[in-house]
């Protein structure tokens, strides 16, 4: 947060991405919204300003959740999408399979989303950028897992954590060192 409001009182515009669910990131960081320009949730399904939130896909079927958990698989829903354990790729696959869906499956390392297809953090985000008036060729992404490619490639600078997953990090424009 410190860093945040030091960006932010340098002038610069701060846009959260996250894979999170947003009821979920709420309840672990309860002022974030207040320290943030705009918050895009559920990798890219759920945008949150000033101005309120709003969805950016249609949710996936409650059905879902019930056949993931009729299948053994612990799961939680969101607004749009459906979080679980990366553990439960395969079964999820036949789930989404039996029930002639079409999903996005994003990894962020031992977790796993399901998500309406054509739904990334690069969308979100060029959604909030609209909202703000800014433009994605001033923007800084910085990352950590599998779902952040997307983000990187939307981006101006795509900049990778120094524990980053092996594949972003050969992706970002720059590495950070130490933790």
């Amino acid at each position: 947060i410190a860093a945040v409001r030091r960006a932010r009182a340098g002038g610069l515009r701060v846009v959260v991405v996250t894979g999170r669910i947003m009821a979920e990131l709420t309840a672990a960081f309860p002022h974030l919204l207040e320290e943030v320009d705009a918050m895009v949730a559920e990798n890219g399904a759920v945008l949150v300003t000033s101005a309120g939130s709003r969805r950016l896909a249609p949710a996936l079927p409650a059905e879902l959740a019930d056949a993931l958990v009729g299948a053994g698989i612990t799961c939680r829903r969101g607004e749009v999408l459906v979080a679980m354990s990366a553990a439960d790729e395969g079964r999820a696959i036949e789930v989404i399979r039996s029930m002639g869906l079409d999903c996005a499956l994003v990894r962020n390392r031992a977790e796993l989303m399901l998500l309406p297809a054509g739904v990334t953090k690069a969308s979100g985000l060029v959604a909030a950028l609209a909202d703000l008036g800014l433009s994605p060729h001033n923007t800084v992404a910085v990352g950590d897992a599998e779902n952040d490619h997307s983000l990187f490639d939307a981006c101006e600078v795509g900049v990778a954590v120094a524990n980053a997953v092996p594949s972003l990090r050969a992706h970002a424009d720059l590495v950070l060192e130490g933790q």
